[in-house]
């Protein structure tokens, strides 16, 4: 059901956060500092350890983003709509007094008769600063910071908005505890928990099944393509599956895309990436650090957008191409998502054993894959397939890498017409 799967997003996402705002607590507190001398007004704000406050706000950004579906309003929002029944009069009460009070901020700021409170602080400051480019909020930010004291205080509003956030996050996963100590939830999760327990992968039925499998790693931003507890044995998950996620995460086109649009990896680090020439890691949600480690490694900038968008050439040095290894794991991302679209059944059928083999053991596989020379960036992962009765063709569009492969052996992929001019290399999984 759809309000246990948001749940547990929620928790999942929110003990991320926990973990680094424990760390952050322990390294100090945020302060503004004003002094006048001279009529000269100075201000500056502190906050902890630097990155890991950029870490914490990263993280916090899924449950204050209005459009996100972890936005705090929208998990309360499920909560009330389905546990409606539960939930104690006296903590409804609480939440929209403290929803009220984050909202307002602990200090009034009127500009011009315009009252800023400070969600709308942290709103400006985010579209047009922080987290994305928005041309009206950078205006007006540029507009107030002729104001004196202005910078440093709106930037106390965000940090502080912040961290309330994690107060009133602090407070949800506590309801939900509440909530999961009833009756109707229990009822829920065991209507919830009647599958078939078959790893799709090696078929064991015998096996434990105590973790959820991410289709695509979840360092690259996927929480949505997972499949529920049952279709994937944790010696799988936790062993060459894992090993394979890995491999794909560190291939050099796929590790050079996740650091300019995944905002955190799995473990609430910001990505970061290594190669034999240089090293890139992002320091916030819009700058990110190149450190070159030999004359190889040239940078090239070639124009600056009116945007201030940099197009720029860089030369990466990677390891020696292992085709085998990435086709082993993109099979294992294109039988995952057979699971996830037609069920245990079809994933388990035998059609599938050549696929089974090669992705496990890394058996010779009788077909070919296809890989696009040259695509066009993007934020997305993205994956279709067809079900023909000959054959089961996938393209797998990673951050505008495209993959194209079938995951069975006949018929077997080779360059016709289409894929000749659209500029395909072609490699062999068979060796």
């Amino acid at each position: 059901m759809q309000i246990l799967k948001s749940i547990k997003a929620f928790k999942h996402h929110y003990f991320k956060i926990r973990k680094i705002a424990t760390k952050l607590a322990k390294k100090g507190s945020l302060k503004l500092k004003i002094s006048i001398s001279d009529n000269i007004i100075d201000e500056e704000l502190f906050t902890p350890e630097n990155y890991k406050t950029v870490q914490f706000v990263v993280l916090m950004r899924r449950f204050l983003d209005q459009k996100d579906n972890l936005y705090y309003k929208n998990v309360w929002g499920l909560l009330n709509e389905h546990f409606a029944d539960v939930l104690p009069q006296e903590t409804i009460k609480y939440f929209e007094k403290f929803d009220k009070q984050m909202i307002e901020g602990d200090i009034g700021i009127n500009i011009n008769g315009e009252s800023l409170t400070a969600e709308k602080i942290y709103q400006i400051l985010a579209d047009g600063e922080y987290f994305g480019n928005s041309r009206k909020a950078q205006v007006y930010l540029k507009y107030l910071k002729e104001i004196p004291i202005i910078g440093a205080l709106f930037w106390y509003k965000f940090h502080t908005y912040t961290m309330d956030g994690f107060k009133l996050a602090q407070f949800l996963f506590d309801t939900i505890v509440q909530i999961k100590n009833s009756s109707k939830f229990k009822n829920l999760i065991a209507d919830d928990s009647q599958y078939q327990k078959q790893c799709i992968y090696c078929l064991s039925i015998s096996g434990k099944f105590t973790s959820e499998e991410h289709i695509f790693p979840e360092s690259l931003g996927n929480d949505e393509l997972i499949l529920q507890k049952g279709f994937v044995c944790d010696e799988c998950n936790n062993g060459i599956l894992s090993c394979l996620d890995d491999f794909l995460l560190k291939f050099e086109p796929v590790a050079f895309l996740q650091v300019h649009f995944v905002p955190y990896k799995k473990n609430g680090q910001l990505p970061s990436a290594n190669f034999q020439n240089l090293s890139i890691k992002r320091t916030t949600p819009k700058n990110i650090a190149i450190k070159t480690k030999d004359k190889s490694a040239f940078i090239i900038h070639n124009k600056y957008s009116k945007t201030g968008e940099i197009d720029f050439t860089i030369s990466i040095k990677g390891k020696k191409f292992d085709a085998k290894m990435l086709g082993r794991a993109l099979y294992k991302i294109a039988l995952g998502m057979v699971a996830f679209d037609q069920g245990h059944e079809i994933a388990c059928d035998s059609k599938f054993d050549s696929a089974r083999n090669f992705i496990m053991k890394g058996q010779g596989f009788s077909n070919n894959i296809l890989i696009k020379k040259e695509g066009t960036p993007h934020p997305k992962i993205r994956v279709a397939h067809n079900k023909l009765f000959d054959c089961t063709p996938f393209v797998i569009d990673i951050f505008g890498l495209f993959f194209l492969l079938n995951l069975e052996l006949q018929p077997l992929l080779n360059f016709n017409k289409i894929i000749t001019q659209e500029q395909f290399f072609l490699y062999s999984l068979e060796k």
